[in-house]
């Protein structure tokens, strides 16, 4: 219990590592009970900083932060804290979709806060996100918390470490606080105490071995963990 969270406002969006699940609970969830707080996780698997992606296989709208944050303020305005998480999944699908790392990485202007960016990018999408976030939660907590390490080729890691990258950078220039997991943390799918490759992902999710259930996804002992690190962190805020 932290007293400067307490019966605070929190809300929360980003991908499946925000989302977490109903076995593994997340970060909203132990933080809100463990401080009394008003919580709400916009956060869904498979979701994305930008909006320019195709229909998922299901023909539904694949989720974007990007294209929530207007939902999250007008359902709470007054929130004392809003909270960002992502990247991981625009990394692969912009990787999927056009080959080329950086076609549909965007740039970065640091003199530009107009507020008209290529949102078809992902630092345009990202800076969306951001110039809004500061206008609608004038003198609120706004954070963005970078994932853990997560992947299990070389190629993964170094595109998702580049959109990460990119992620502190856009942080940086908007005066967004940024946690990041992947270097504040030692959590790594390639130490085999962390991560138990002889056993499917449902069994680690199950019987709640290690800290990932596939090599990128937290299981609740993962969640239980970094936990303590981003609630520190956000009574720093």
């Amino acid at each position: 219990m932290n007293t400067v969270l307490q019966e605070k406002t929190i809300i929360w969006d980003g991908d499946s590592i925000c989302a977490g699940s109903a076995d593994t609970g997340n970060w909203a969830t132990r933080i809100a009970a463990s401080n009394n707080m008003t919580s709400r996780n916009y956060s869904v698997g498979g979701g994305t900083i930008a909006d320019c992606f195709p229909l998922l296989a299901s023909g539904h709208k694949r989720h974007s932060v990007s294209a929530t944050i207007d939902r999250m303020y007008a359902e709470y305005p007054n929130a004392d804290y809003v909270i960002f998480e992502g990247g991981t999944n625009d990394a692969d699908l912009f990787a999927d979709h056009y080959d080329v790392l950086g076609e549909r990485m965007g740039k970065l202007d640091p003199d530009d806060y107009s507020g008209s960016y290529d949102v078809g990018t992902f630092i345009g999408a990202l800076e969306s996100v951001f110039y809004r976030a500061t206008k609608y939660w004038v003198g609120k907590k706004i954070g963005f918390i970078i994932a853990q390490k997560m992947g299990q080729s070389t190629k993964a890691l170094n595109r998702r470490r580049a959109y990460f990258d990119v992620c502190a950078e856009v942080c940086k220039k908007w005066g967004i606080p940024c946690l990041d997991l992947w270097h504040g943390c030692y959590l790594n799918p390639s130490r085999p105490e962390m991560y138990y490759r002889e056993c499917t992902p449902e069994e680690n999710k199950k019987n709640n071995n290690g800290f990932y259930i596939d090599g990128q996804h937290l299981t609740a002992r993962g969640y239980d963990f970094t936990t303590e690190i981003v609630e520190r962190w956000l009574c720093t805020l």
